[in-house]
């Protein structure tokens, strides 16, 4: 059994089969989750072992005592585990999802990771704007997320996003978001997963463009900047800070107030 309460700032642990074990005490974190034939339409190879688990979600993870203002504010707490293993030759992914545009905006909703143990690889893809819409075949741009123990990383609005765990140890991760919208893993079904594949290679892991898109650019590797504004500090848990200074998540529900510092060069830096 790992003990994640440092790293979280909540009473959870991480026992021997990859699911997470949630105090008693707490509210929500009823378990969903997926397996290998949910993510058959987004997958490079044939899945052939379709039954196996992949990753679990844990919904709406709080305290008690902090429920009526996370409610307030419109936000949700979760956790998300992340098996290791290989999919055909990539490695083990989400399925993947884009967020709505906010009604009334010309942006989508942000969203915010934090990695308790492991380290994972975002996935960012931001389609081409068209006609009020998105025309979701043409990328504009990629990035490919490198986030470590510890680190917190924006997915800034108007990006689809798909978590790779390349490791050989569960990847437990955490995200704020909006209670305000539902995720939308249509267009990354109806476009065979995401605009690139995450595969191996005698170098560890290679990047490979989907040919169901009609462009994507290259693809630029970048890490997380810490961002006290957004109450994102690397050394506290994300929950404890979030809950600390709860008007700093705002930009989570309201981020047509916040547009100008959630740009990808504003919220990464360029990888190492």
């Amino acid at each position: 059994m790992k003990d994640l309460q440092q790293q979280s700032g909540l009473p959870i642990s991480l026992d021997e089969t990859g699911h997470l074990q949630i105090d008693s005490n707490l509210r929500g974190g009823e378990m969903s989750m997926r397996k290998l034939y949910d993510l058959k339409e987004v997958a490079q190879d044939e899945i052939t072992d379709a039954d196996r688990e992949l990753y679990y979600m844990y919904r709406d993870v709080h305290k008690e005592e902090d429920e009526q203002e996370i409610r307030s504010n419109n936000l949700r707490y979760d956790m998300t585990v992340i098996l290791p293993g290989m999919i055909g030759n990539e490695f083990a992914k989400t399925l993947g999802h884009y967020h709505p545009m906010k009604d009334g905006q010309t942006i989508s909703y942000p969203e915010v990771y934090e990695v308790v143990s492991g380290r994972a690889f975002y996935l960012l893809q931001k389609p081409r704007k068209a006609d009020g819409g998105y025309d979701f075949s043409n990328i504009e741009e990629a990035y490919l997320v490198e986030v470590k123990a510890g680190q917190k990383a924006i997915m800034p609005p108007d990006f689809g996003h798909i978590t790779i765990n390349i490791d050989q140890e569960p990847l437990v991760m955490a995200n704020w978001v909006s209670s305000s919208f539902q995720s939308d893993y249509s267009e990354i079904k109806s476009h065979k997963g995401g605009c690139v594949f995450i595969t191996k290679s005698e170098d560890g892991y290679q990047v490979e463009k989907n040919p169901e898109y009609a462009s994507c650019p290259e693809v630029k590797t970048l890490t997380p900047k810490e961002l006290a504004e957004f109450a994102l500090i690397f050394s506290h848990p994300m929950y404890q800070t979030g809950m600390e200074e709860v008007s700093k998540l705002e930009y989570l529900d309201k981020p047509e107030n916040h547009i100008e510092n959630l740009s990808a060069d504003k919220v990464f830096d360029d990888g190492v």
